[in-house]
């Protein structure tokens, strides 16, 4: 194993040294440079110590990489540690390592560190490691003079002694000077230095903060402060190769990791050897530390006759082969045939009888589609007027469906988030869409494409509705209004993607819970009460489809009909979507959808745009279309 591994380094060597277009000459030592054989084109063979040497002092010269972790550096570095220490003896080495006899015990150690002090007078100091330009000190002299009244002179001394101005003069001299020095604590102060005091057995204040863990202390001569640092580590033994280890299982997490690291390389290993065969041709086969499924392999003789060999590798150094059993060996020759036989066969032929696969049932199927609808308008300096804006629309769908077909049985969930708004800089942010729909329809199949059918079906909003510009009354919000619709019928499904759903018996109840706050009237129920129940019936069509490549339309009305109160008056929730796909996330959407109620009245306006009023005074009020349209890019996510 060793050969083998030294004779592959070396060829790496030569491949290497071959096509990098150099030939090394002579024999370089280490620390040496390379020095060219004078007679050109007879290289000197290394021995491996030399080459081991050379490829080190190579690797060692950080000026020739370009790249310090460059791919060849690596290998190089790889062969010259595997010449100095093979992988045998090193996995020898660490299989025998007693890891388990390494010590660790619980130690301190202790940093020390001297810093000088500057003092000031006999109790106040500061640590002196910044250099200061000038002394922290300001000299104060004062000048003392003798001082001589002028009274006591009555007359002109100079009239009778001409000497008297210099007798005077001597007379006014300096006779003291006194100096002073004053700590300059402004200067200190603007150099961020802080002063420290003693008093008593303490120091003002403290050098170090009152939680820290280090202590201080002065030096005997008191011109530096020792301030020392206790850790409290695991250290190993002296014995041992260890100084500070992370926690006392160390050499065992070591001795863990060796031993995985040892078998994944005994494992990863591998020898490639080649089988020959008389003419030359070779079949490479490689020898693992895993047992290898058989392989075969065909022996020809000169005839090119061929006789199967199955060979296999139980172990790394072990080969197994096994000859073909039933080995039969036939040569074709040319002879005269007078009478060749020929034998017609008429075999038996019928079908055998198949039995179907037992399909698996799958029940439930159900997933969240997410989309977010743009729409944007910039105006700047516009002549015509305008303002700019932008519009966004969240929907987000999901839905859980249960499927029987052996009981013929289908329950089908759906749930879906409508919320829009649009936001200018004069209006700020507006809702403009806002419906939160939950759908529960129970499905038994009676024919082919006629199921018997319920329904029960909840509609409202989330957050609260303005009929602007009046953004301070609020005319809805969650649960007020909402409706919630049960049905039973039958459903008739005529082509894939088209089902016409009619509940002859239905019933709608729309309420409004908070009557203080929400005028129900507005949305048709009477003034006093909270909610307006209806018996009817219901008529629910839905299709889907495709125009043309990426354009699909999404169609679904509602009808329901008060069998007690105008039943011609049906009402209408009709929703039309649009979508063409851009590609996988982003598709154009156009969204309309059209209420009309026959219960929700809107006032009449005459054509000044004011209200239309009655005989009795109240204003004149008509059911009307209720119009939502919108048309964006929309991003999508489904799940």
């Amino acid at each position: 194993m060793k050969d083998m591994f030294f004779i592959r380094n070396l060829l790496i060597l030569f491949i290497i040294l071959t096509f990098s277009g150099n030939v090394v000459h002579g024999s370089i030592s280490p620390g040496e440079e390379e020095n060219p054989d004078p007679v050109t084109g007879v290289p000197v063979f290394l021995s491996p110590a030399e080459a081991s040497a050379y490829l080190d002092s190579l690797v060692k010269k950080d000026n020739l990489w370009r790249d310090k972790d460059d791919t060849l550096k690596l290998y190089l570095r790889r062969i010259v540690d595997h010449y100095k220490k093979p992988f045998d003896t090193v996995r020898t080495g660490l299989t025998g390592y007693p890891f388990q006899l390494i010590e660790i015990f619980p130690a301190q150690i202790i940093h020390h560190d001297t810093l000088p002090l500057r003092w000031l007078d006999q109790r106040q100091f500061f640590v002196d490691t910044v250099p200061l330009e000038k002394d922290p000190f300001i000299t104060q002299k004062t000048l003392v003079f003798r001082a001589l009244d002028a009274e006591f002179i009555p007359f002109r001394a100079d009239t009778l002694y001409p000497q008297m101005d210099l007798i005077i003069d001597s007379l006014l001299q300096v006779r003291d000077t006194i100096t002073e020095m004053r700590i300059d604590y402004a200067f200190l102060e603007a150099k961020n230095i802080r002063i420290h005091r003693l008093q008593r057995d303490s120091i003002l204040p403290p050098v170090l903060a009152p939680d820290s863990r280090k202590s201080v202390r002065f030096m005997a001569d008191s011109t530096h402060i020792v301030i020392s640092d206790t850790t409290h580590v695991l250290m190993g033994a002296e014995d041992s190769p260890f100084y500070i280890v992370s926690h006392e299982s160390m050499p065992d997490s070591i001795q863990s990791a060796v031993s995985a690291l040892l078998s994944y390389t005994w494992e990863r290993d591998s020898i490639l050897i080649y089988f020959h065969d008389t003419q030359g041709r070779k079949t490479p086969f490689w020898l693992t530390a895993d047992e290898d499924p058989l392989y075969r392999y065909w022996v020809k003789n000169a005839e090119n006759d061929s006789i199967s060999l199955w060979i296999g590798n139980p172990s790394k150094y072990n080969i197994s082969m096994a000859l073909e059993e039933d080995v039969f060996i036939e040569r074709l020759r040319i002879q005269t045939v007078e009478d060749l036989p020929i034998v017609s066969v008429s075999p038996d032929i019928s079908l055998a009888r198949m039995r179907p696969l037992d399909e698996i049932p799958v029940y439930w199927d159900h997933g969240i589609s997410t989309s977010l609808t743009f729409n944007q308008n910039y105006l700047s300096n516009w002549a015509r007027g305008g303002e700019s804006s932008l519009s966004g629309l969240f929907n987000l769908s999901a839905r859980a469906t249960y499927h029987d077909k052996a009981s013929a049985v289908k329950w089908t969930n759906n749930a879906r988030l409508r919320y829009g708004t649009t936001r200018t800089k004069e209006h700020g942010a507006r809702t403009t869409t806002d419906i939160i729909e939950i759908n529960s329809q129970y499905n038994k199949k009676i024919w082919d494409n006629i199921d018997f059918s319920s329904v029960v079906y909840m509609k409202s909003q989330v957050a609260k509705g303005y009929n602007f510009p009046n953004d301070s009354v609020p005319v809805s919000k969650f649960l007020n209004p909402g409706a919630i619709t049960l049905g039973a019928g039958l459903e008739f499904e005529p082509f894939k993607d088209t089902k016409l759903n009619f509940s002859a018996l239905s019933y709608r109840n729309t309420f409004v819970l908070d009557t203080t706050n929400i005028n129900q009237t507005t949305h048709g129920i009477e003034p006093g009460k909270r909610a307006r129940q209806e018996l009817g019936g219901q008529l629910l069509v839905k299709n889907s489809f495709s125009i043309f490549n990426g354009l699909t339309v999404d169609n679904s009305v509602r009808l329901f009909s008060n069998y007690v109160r105008k039943p011609q008056n049906v009402d209408i929730d009709w929703e039309l979507s649009l979508e063409q796909e851009i590609n996988w996330y982003f598709t154009v959407r156009f969204n309309f959808h059209l209420i009309y109620d026959d219960d929700v009245r809107f006032p009449v306006l005459d054509d000044q745009g004011e209200p239309v009023t009655l005989p009795d005074g109240s204003i004149k009020q008509s059911a009307k279309a209720q119009i939502n349209q919108f048309l964006g890019i929309t991003v999508a996510l489904r799940f």
